[in-house]
């Protein structure tokens, strides 16, 4: 016998990969801000710092994956939710 708690993880297990993308990037955004003191990559020195650029090139990537990919993945998900059952009755 199958519980309303199994329904709601069956039908919520689509959209954890794009939840967790989006809590990754949060936590990795908040460390980029706390590390770099809103002075960005460059040392006053002028010389690059390379584990600051490295966290601010993760937090680009995971900010363009975040703001494009997630969006498109979530909707593509959700339509074939929504339409699944109807075309399996055709």
């Amino acid at each position: 016998m199958t519980g309303p708690r199994s329904r709601v993880r069956r039908e919520l297990a689509p959209f954890v990969g794009p939840a967790a993308v989006v809590v990754i990037y949060a936590v990795v955004r908040l460390v980029y801000i706390e590390l770099s003191d809103s002075g960005g990559v460059l040392t006053p020195a002028g010389s690059v710092d390379g584990a600051l650029a490295a966290l601010a090139l993760a937090t680009f990537l995971l900010r363009m994956l975040s703001l494009i990919v997630v969006p498109f993945v979530v909707v593509y998900r959700l339509v074939v939710r929504i339409l699944g059952p109807r075309a399996r009755r055709r």
